[in-house]
């Protein structure tokens, strides 16, 4: 009798969390399985990547993880990265939006919201409303844009509810769908029948914060050699189980026997488990013979182009400057680019001593065509607006950029539907399971919180499946 076979087609940080996972559950069964897992790339990580350049550490995608979810750093812990943790500054709770041709400061809580300028008068006082909004409660779904104007008024949805998913999806907030990209915000309504009085009764419960205007509840962490740290972690307990530079072509089910994976090179994989584990634009492409409905469901889950360009600085030629996380720009402000972190201010490390790493975001759902300029234009259109929206008129001595064709995937209006489809399709092939940042969250903390899920799953179904090889 062979030993049951598990392949996760993918090793980004979803696909080496659910790999790690299964390893861990399979423990249970009684045969040890064959966990392979399949990256077409020559790296793990997908666009979790840390480059250090000389004076500076460069993330090539996501900065870090909120600590408030405990998946992440529980399994940081389990992997023995605890003394590496790093968490961002005090400084990087002071976060800017750019409106009307300056830095405004968002207000940390209630407060101080009154006496800020983040919103004309009009706008604050209709926030101000907010309990009194009209709830909906037909279940219908809306985009984040019509329920911020619904609930805090149309200023403070263009200026603060739109640059919010421009930091988070870099999308586009009339097109985003509310429930798929922002759930929490749909059940405090529903629950609460407002905003405020849910943030109320959670800083209660918690007697701590709940996160408020100025971002989300929890602190920002990151490890002292970046987000790398993690990704080599995880490949490094998978070890020869790990397969790079190993494309996948397709999917077929075999019924009673299993499932068979069709690599681009050599003979087809016999296996008893599938997690397909990449984009859902990737997943489309394996199973468009398989299933053309769950494979059009999943290539109709869109990504928003996204150029990250760093930009190191002598810290005394620029100046004072203002301290904090950074600061986002609301469409139609005059500015091209989403929004800047001002890295080494987030973490210290990510700069050598009196240097200054900025880095800027720039595309999107808004401006797809903005990864395709060539690196002069890019980089002359940045330094134009660093120094309309913070003074600086030097150019960088260090400058790096990474490239995203595909980028942040989109929850786009109808994207609970397009995961229903998958889910129901999946039914039809026992042993097939989907993961990733395309279908229930896009941040790290959601794909490795999804990754045990997923893994009991997996190995619930090799317990009750008789062995395909038995007789063997």
């Amino acid at each position: 009798m062979r030993p049951p076979t598990i392949a996760v087609v993918g090793a980004g940080i979803s696909g080496l969390a659910v790999a790690y996972e299964i390893r861990e559950l399979a423990r249970r069964l009684p045969q040890a399985p064959r966990l392979l897992c399949l990256e077409a790339g020559p790296r793990a990580g997908g666009n979790v990547r840390s480059e250090r350049d000389g004076e500076f550490l460069c993330e090539w995608g996501p900065n870090g993880f909120l600590d408030n979810v405990p998946a992440t750093p529980r399994l940081v812990q389990r992997l023995g990265l605890g003394e590496r943790m790093l968490k961002s500054e005090d400084a990087a709770a002071r976060r800017f939006i750019y409106r009307d041709g300056k830095l405004r400061r968002v207000p940390e809580g209630a407060a101080s919201f009154l006496g800020s300028d983040i919103l004309p008068l009009a706008g604050k006082l209709r926030l101000l409303g907010e309990p009194f909004a009209r709830s909906k409660r037909d279940g219908a779904d809306e985009s984040v844009f019509q329920f911020a104007a619904r609930r805090i008024g149309t200023p403070a949805a263009a200026v603060m509810v739109d640059a919010m998913v421009s930091g988070v999806y870099a999308g586009d907030a009339r097109q985003l769908s509310l429930p798929a990209a922002f759930p929490k915000m749909r059940a405090m309504e529903q629950q609460h029948g407002s905003l405020f009085r849910a943030m109320l009764a959670r800083m209660r419960r918690r007697n701590g914060d709940s996160g408020g205007p100025a971002g989300p509840g929890g602190t920002l962490t990151s490890f002292r050699d970046g987000m790398q740290e993690l990704i080599d972690a995880l490949a490094r307990v998978l070890g020869d189980d790990l397969r790079l530079s190993h494309p996948v072509e397709g999917v077929a089910h075999m019924g009673e026997r299993g499932l068979r994976v069709l690599p681009r090179e050599g003979a087809p994989l016999e296996v008893d488990a599938v997690v397909l584990a990449n984009p859902a634009r990737e997943s489309a492409r394996l199973v468009s013979t398989l299933d053309p409905e769950m494979s059009a469901a999943m290539a109709a889950i869109p990504s928003a182009p996204l150029v990250v360009m760093h930009l190191g600085f002598q810290t005394a030629a620029l100046g004072e400057q203002p301290l904090g996380f950074g600061f986002l720009v609301p469409r139609g402000q005059g500015l091209r680019m989403l929004g800047s972190l001002w890295s080494s201010f987030i973490f210290r490390e990510r700069a050598a001593e009196n240097r200054r790493l900025i880095t800027v975001m720039i595309g999107g759902a808004h401006d797809p065509g903005a990864v395709e300029l060539e690196d002069r234009e890019l980089v002359a259109i940045v330094r134009r607006e660093l120094q309309t929206a913070m003074g600086i008129h030097i150019p960088p001595y260090f400058t790096r950029i990474f490239r995203h064709p595909h980028g942040i995937p989109q929850y786009n209006i109808g994207h609970l539907q397009r995961v229903s489809t998958i889910e129901r399709s999946l039914e039809r092939y026992p042993g097939l399971f989907v993961s990733g940042n395309s279908y229930r969250g896009i941040a790290i903390n959601a794909c490795v919180d999804e990754a045990p899920r997923i893994a009991e799953s997996v190995v619930e179904f090799l317990e009750q499946r008789p062995s395909a090889a038995a007789g063997d």
